[in-house]
């Protein structure tokens, strides 16, 4: 029977798509033959290298999420130790940076074999993703955007006995309490928490190494002087079980000689400025535009270091409240200033009997005349009042002239006033200076 011309199409339609399926599943028996004569080959290389032929043993159902112990009551002891290299401090977020080598180990009991069954091979390289790693992460990170774990990536020694060591380079950014009150001879003392979130004391025990910190190659910063460090074991307690974690203290001090120069030197200027505009006249012109001068300083003084000190810390900087009250101050001998002048344009009219009887107390010292520059009265003898209460002509003059000496007292009186309150402010705002030597 003759088949017509559609049904043949069909089944060559019907047929292609088989013959396809039957190629290809020719191809991945050729490939598989390939890869089975390459089997033993593999093998043969692993017999020819030791060190093959153990990893492959060591790591043969290896799980690295499983703590590697035999007893599940033993702790993993963890030894940590840092090896600084540089720190930076950043005043306006309140971080510590440091740049370290750590230096940590422990045993991994499912890691260990005898030497003498591998041509003597007593320890090998192995990077630490292949490996079980503690959960060991920094408590008080300032910089949660990146990942809270220390042991990056890096190629670890394993000795024969299941020794563990490895020595990442990390960065450790630690949130630091700040204290700008002695600015800029301010001591921060920063602390860097590590410590596993998950793992208790009973699992995981974390210790440091015989020499927790290392600095023989640490590179000293040309801002902050490290003065002190040290090292200490925490260990609290919750409910029944221990989180203990380690502590990293660092105390460093800021370079403060071009800060000194810059901003501590001025203060002691302006506050000499301030007193001696009280010791000139009143009246001079020349007072009113010291006083001009040291206001605008003072201000132009405050204004700068509004933009070096960090706006941040538990205290404000003794060295701005320093500036702060010494404008007042120059603010006030201004004001001083100006209404001793008005009181001595007041020349015509005579003072009252208080203020009168007030600056003859005074001059009739001789601290007093001493301070008025003047014989008080002329002739060295005092002004009495004549039988008949009339007044002595030449006592006419210095009486209607009180207004001036009356100015004088008040100029003389600020003066030791102010000069006594800047006494205080030094003693009270002025940071003192204990400069450390570096631990180096």
């Amino acid at each position: 029977m003759r088949l017509s011309i559609p049904s043949a199409n069909l089944i060559v339609a019907l047929a292609l798509p088989l013959l396809l399926i039957v190629i290809s599943v020719a191809n991945m028996a050729g490939a598989a033959s390939i890869f089975d004569r390459d089997a033993p080959e593999c093998k043969v290389l692993s017999d020819k290298s030791p060190e093959l032929r153990l990893k492959l043993s060591l790591f043969c159902k290896y799980d690295k999420s499983v703590r590697p112990v035999i007893s599940k009551s033993t702790p993993i002891n963890v030894t940590v130790g840092l090896s600084p290299k540089f720190m930076e401090f950043d005043s306006d977020k309140n971080q510590f940076i440091l740049h370290s080598w750590m230096l940590i180990s422990w045993k991994d009991e499912h890691l260990g074999w005898d030497p003498d069954d591998y041509d003597g091979i007593d320890s090998l390289r192995i990077e630490s993703d292949d490996l079980w790693l503690p959960d060991i992460s920094v408590f008080n990170s300032g910089d949660l955007s990146v990942s809270q774990s220390t042991l990056l990536r890096a190629m670890c020694k394993l000795s024969y006995t299941g020794l563990v060591v490895c020595v990442p380079a990390l960065k450790f950014v630690a949130l630091c309490s700040t204290d700008y009150a002695d600015w800029p001879y301010d001591l921060q003392n920063c602390f860097i928490l590590m410590g596993s979130w998950t793992q208790t004391g009973a699992e995981v025990n974390f210790n440091f190494r015989r020499k927790s910190i290392n600095m023989s190659s640490f590179q000293e910063s040309k801002l902050w002087l490290v003065t002190n460090y040290t090292s200490r074991k925490v260990t609290p307690k919750l409910k029944n079980d221990s989180f203990p974690f380690l502590s990293f203290q660092f105390e460093i001090q800021r370079h403060s000689g071009i800060i000194q120069a810059v901003h501590i030197s001025p203060l002691i200027v302006l506050a000499i400025l301030t007193l001696t505009l009280l010791w000139l006249d009143s009246r001079s012109t020349e007072r009113l535009v010291l006083a001009a001068v040291t206001f605008i300083c003072h201000l132009l003084c405050l204004y700068n270091l509004h933009w070096l000190i960090p706006s941040n810390g538990l205290t404000p900087p003794h060295v701005l409240l320093f500036y702060r009250d010494s404008m007042i101050i120059t603010t006030f001998a201004i004001v001083l200033t100006t209404l001793l002048r008005k009181l001595q344009s007041t020349r015509g009219i005579p003072a009252p009997i208080w203020i009168e009887s007030s600056v003859s107390f005074v001059a009739n010292n001789p601290a007093g005349r001493w301070l008025l520059l003047e014989d008080w009265p002329p002739g060295n003898s005092k002004v009495t009042s004549s039988d008949d209460d009339r007044e002595p002509i030449e006592a006419m003059p210095m009486k209607i002239d009180n207004w001036r000496r009356l100015a004088l007292i008040i100029d003389w009186l600020a003066l030791f006033a102010l000069t006594f309150t800047y006494l205080l402010l030094f003693l009270s705002r002025i940071p003192r200076v204990e400069y450390k030597k570096s631990i180096l």
